[in-house]
């Protein structure tokens, strides 16, 4: 009988799955593996035992639409049996897949050809999507959440973030990710915290080729890159494009610490007069190749390769608006604006300056933690000020976007007090 289930034996390469009646069929999964020091794909091997009816073959169809629906036991695997197979020793009937709660369906029982039966259906490794093969060779102790579901895609890259406890599986991990995802080509793992001075991390390749020039596509833009030597997150496609949104075409806009232009392309491209700057040379150098690739006019950007403070001090001209997207240090360069406009001729047309400044804060009030900093540097409070919060990045860790306005006073160090405001 179906509904008592058959005793699994886990460990083998052929096993059979218990499913009790009121099993929930979501939490189909392969055996478990522990002892796998290599991938074997025939240990992902599991007999599922379903319900089937036995169906004249030219019914299917109809009888299949008229279900709405038939197996959805398999419904959270990555490649689904064929839900319709055939039936030994009689070519003119077939099979269909169907849940328990269909084997007494009236649209069954009004056919008096129809059969049910109990048949196994075999799973096999291509079956199983990466996260359920992974789940089955780590340990028990390992909690759900630390599988790895999701990671990061650059182009034929997949960027994993693995924990210490990972460490004994990360071959077997990265050979999985790889096999499960024909696009991809190299699985690499960081190794170490983004370097301070050029915004990239160590990595190590799990996986694959040892090849790290690749190109994402974002908002219809390719940026090419080498992953290895300049800063890109994918995550933070929507806050680029918030921003450039933000950003009225034609606005004259400094980017303090431009990567490889996730922010500055797109604003060229809608028709700002773009000036990028990033000290990184690597990071200028595809920035450079990045504006030929996407044809930006000339006339729409400059770039710049050098420190975020010379670049902006040395700058003639008006700006309208300033991107500082280096969360861990941005706001200390706020000092940069003070005095900015002292002695020269752009102070005279009254024209303030809009900041989008990347901060990391606190989960707790980070928004208020934001601000605060940003206070602290700018030495009095910022204009028509407010704080987006973009993604955690850690559990305890918000980042987030300061926008206000520069305080012209502040821009012509006028009289400013550097005695930080303190909230009421």
């Amino acid at each position: 009988d179906l509904s008592s289930g058959i005793n699994a034996e886990y460990g083998g390469t052929r096993c059979v799955l218990m499913i009790p009646s009121e099993s929930k069929f979501s939490k189909l999964h392969p055996p478990r593996c522990p002892d796998i020091t290599s991938l074997d794909t025939e240990k992902f091997t599991l007999d599922v035992p379903c319900f089937a009816a036995e169906v004249p073959a030219k019914m299917c169809t109809s009888i299949m639409k008229n279900l709405k629906g038939t197996c959805s036991m398999f419904s959270e695997l990555q490649h689904k049996p064929k839900l319709v197979l055939p039936c030994e020793n009689e070519p003119s009937r077939k099979l269909i897949l169907i849940d328990e709660r269909h084997a007494d369906s009236e649209i069954l029982g009004a056919h008096n050809n129809v059969t049910i039966r109990q048949i196994t259906v075999p799973l096999t490794y291509r079956n199983w999507s990466a996260s359920q093969v992974i789940r089955s060779f780590l340990p028990d102790t390992i909690d759900d959440t630390d599988v790895i579901s999701g990671f990061e895609i650059v182009g034929h890259i997949a960027h994993l973030n693995l924990k210490e406890f990972h460490e004994p599986y990360k071959a077997l991990i990265g050979q999985v990710i790889l096999d499960k995802n024909p696009s991809l080509k190299t699985v690499v793992n960081k190794l170490s915290t983004i370097h301070s001075k050029y915004r990239f991390f160590d990595m190590e390749v799990l996986a694959g080729e040892e090849n790290f020039e690749t190109t994402a596509i974002e908002h219809k833009l390719r940026f090419s890159m080498d992953f290895s030597k300049v800063y890109w997150n994918s995550k933070l496609g929507t806050e680029h494009r918030r921003v450039v949104d933000c950003i009225p075409t034609g606005s004259i806009v400094l980017d303090m610490f431009c990567g490889i232009g996730p922010f500055a392309l797109p604003l060229a491209k809608k028709g700002c007069r773009v000036h990028a700057n990033d000290l990184n040379p690597e990071s200028y150098k595809w920035l450079l190749k990045n504006v030929s690739l996407n044809r930006i006019p000339s006339q729409h950007i400059t770039c710049y390769n050098c420190d975020g403070r010379e670049f902006v001090r040395n700058f003639a001209g008006p700006i309208d608006h300033v991107i500082m997207n280096l969360p861990a240090s941005a706001t200390h360069f706020l000092d940069v604006f003070r005095g900015l406009y002292s002695g020269s001729d752009v102070g005279k047309e009254h024209r303030t300056i809009r900041v989008f400044c990347y901060h990391f804060a606190p989960t707790e009030a980070p928004e208020s933690s934001t601000l605060a900093a940003v206070r602290e540097v700018l030495g009095c409070e910022p204009e028509n000020a407010s704080v987006h919060l973009v993604r955690k990045t850690a559990p305890k860790t918000w980042m987030t976007c300061a926008q206000f306005t520069v305080p012209i006073e502040v821009l012509r160090d006028e009289s400013v007090s550097k005695k930080t405001k303190v909230d009421s």
